[in-house]
């Protein structure tokens, strides 16, 4: 009887260390949101990792656009106009507390994005058809802020100042001619052109 007690208790306080140890492991985080950095350039990202330390990932739209103008009677000049862009980034970034729902963000990512133009003007005895296109890839710091707002969604506000490495090419073809020309550019960054706010849903398993 004595042994089945003590096999017993040996069995309970097993049970009640795994289960304990279930309980303390950390909490997984997901995020899944938008982010803006003006009217006409946004993207979506999606975060994961522990409290303090997340994965993200962005998915970036660029300057999406398709237009198309008409001239007058008198000089029937048509000008036609489309443009569009992707990119993406992987970081990493650090949570710090200050108070309560509120955290001061820093951390590091890296990436790249495409973008591509045409614009073909067509007009008496002179038309024009121009068409470019440049990759740039960059590393950033990330500098920021968030507010959870009722435990699940999440604003955030950040800048993200780094690195870029441009190359790109450009064509202009006339009526009977046409010129090419690649361009390629260096440079660093810190102005609101690299700020955007972002919008998140929270949740975790």
């Amino acid at each position: 009887m004595t042994k089945r007690v003590i096999y017993f208790a040996m069995f309970f306080m097993f049970l009640a260390g795994g289960l304990l140890a279930q309980q303390e492991k950390p909490l997984r985080i997901h995020e899944a949101g938008i982010n803006f950095s003006s009217l006409n350039s946004f993207g979506l990202h999606y975060k994961t990792g522990r409290e303090k330390t997340l994965l993200r990932l962005s998915l970036l739209s660029l300057n999406l656009g398709n237009n198309a103008n008409w001239g007058r009677a008198e000089d029937s000049v048509d000008v036609k106009a489309q443009n569009y862009g992707a990119g993406f980034r992987i970081g990493f970034e650090k949570h710090v507390p200050m108070i309560k729902k509120f955290d001061f963000i820093w951390g590091l990512e890296t990436g790249c994005s495409y973008f591509y133009e045409r614009q073909k003007i067509e007009m008496p005895y002179n038309d024009r058809d121009h068409t470019s296109w440049n990759i740039t890839s960059m590393v950033n710091l990330i500098l920021g802020a968030t507010y959870t707002i009722s435990d699940h969604f999440v604003f955030g506000a950040e800048i993200t100042p780094g690195i870029h490495y441009t190359y790109g090419k450009s064509k202009n073809v006339y009526p009977e001619s046409s010129v090419e020309q690649t361009d390629s550019s260096f440079g660093f960054g810190f102005s609101n052109n690299f700020a955007s706010l972002s919008l998140a849903y929270r949740f975790g398993k």
